[in-house]
């Protein structure tokens, strides 16, 4: 094993004295020193969960957490939590209100070396002129950049972060989570960010893992998650394709692939669902159509249109300089110059 990496093997966990209901199953995860893993999933798949049994505030029924090759949790070993060197930070910040900015961020620090780190992360945290205000004097965005340099003066060997920025506006998230992994590089900083927006975890973290309800269905790097999501969950998720079941959705299959020569691919009975990209599909606005426009939403460089085709409803992609309404009769066809995916696999494809 790799020293000053955070190892999670066949973790599992439950609340219930015989192991009834597992909340988490077999959670296998690695982060190396100076990477940001994203943790990512709605709300109860886990991931709180998992982030109380990495700080030790809880030990799992099976499996267990190691850091530095020293194992921190099993179910006969419990590290105290403060005993393992990790930060938190919180959406809340969780800072002392009674306590100044240099005073929150030195608590708990007793070196010299730690006092010498607090002052350089106060200072590439933009903080360095705000020592003697109080949480209550601070901006959103101060504060958490407070809460973070706090975690990080001790020496933290590895930082979690629950849902960090989700209180804060938007243009403040944005630019601090773009600081957060450089901040960690420098630092020589591991960290866990747990999050339910793909899009802040598609954004900063170096891999991502997917979870749901108490499982991990991918973990990759971003880039990986978009062009080749192993599930249909991590599909519906975060790449929000199109996914249409090949076995409920016959009509709509002969619908959309009309004089294609795909009829092998499709009559495979190991595949169960076919999914394409709101790109994938072009619309002709037609009276006589057979589809119907039942939503339009302008997102700034395009528009979502949600067509009824049968009873589905399909997501597409309108540019903006093409007409359309809601209640607008159309056609619709696939793109054959792009890619599409079958389930399970999965088996990237393209028509013909």
């Amino acid at each position: 094993m790799i020293g000053n990496t955070l190892i999670i093997k066949d973790l599992c966990h439950s609340y219930s004295n015989n192991h009834q209901e597992w909340v988490l199953k077999s959670i296998n995860l690695k982060v190396k020193s100076g990477e940001l893993l994203g943790l990512l999933g709605p709300s109860g798949c886990g991931k709180t969960t998992l982030l109380r049994l990495i700080a030790g505030f809880e030990s799992p029924s099976m499996g267990y957490i190691s850091y530095d090759q020293n194992v921190l949790s099993s179910s006969r070993i419990l590290i105290p939590p403060e005993n393992r060197q990790f930060g938190m930070v919180f959406q809340d910040y969780a800072l002392f209100p009674h306590l100044n900015l240099w005073k929150n961020t030195v608590f708990g620090v007793s070196s010299s070396e730690g006092i010498d780190r607090a002052h350089y992360l106060l200072e590439i945290l933009g903080l360095s002129h705000f020592l003697d205000r109080y949480p209550h004097q601070l901006s959103g965005g101060q504060k958490q950049r407070l809460a973070l340099a706090r975690a990080l003066a001790p020496g933290t060997s590895f930082i979690l972060l629950d849902e960090p920025f989700c209180s804060l506006d938007l243009q403040v998230r944005l630019k601090l989570r773009s600081e957060l992994p450089n901040l960690l590089k420098t630092c020589g900083t591991g960290g866990l960010l747990v999050t339910h927006d793909p899009e802040e975890a598609l954004a900063i973290c170096d891999k991502v893992a997917v979870m749901n309800d108490g499982e991990i269905h991918q973990c990759s790097k971003p880039i990986e998650l978009i062009n080749s999501p192993k599930t249909i969950f991590v599909n519906e998720f975060i790449v929000r394709q199109n996914i249409i079941s090949l076995i409920k959705d016959k009509d709509i299959i002969n619908y959309l692939l009309l004089n294609s020569n795909l009829s092998k691919e499709f009559n495979n009975q190991k595949y169960t669902h076919f999914a394409f990209s709101d790109l994938s599909v072009l619309v002709s606005i037609d009276k006589n159509g057979d589809c119907q426009i039942i939503s339009k939403e302008f997102l700034g460089e395009y528009f979502i249109l949600k067509i009824k085709v049968f009873d589905k409803i399909i997501r597409v992609r309108s540019p903006l300089n093409q007409f359309s309404q809601v209640g607008d009769n159309c056609f619709i066809k696939l793109n054959r110059n792009s890619n599409f995916l079958l389930y399970p696999g999965p088996e990237r494809i393209k028509l013909t």
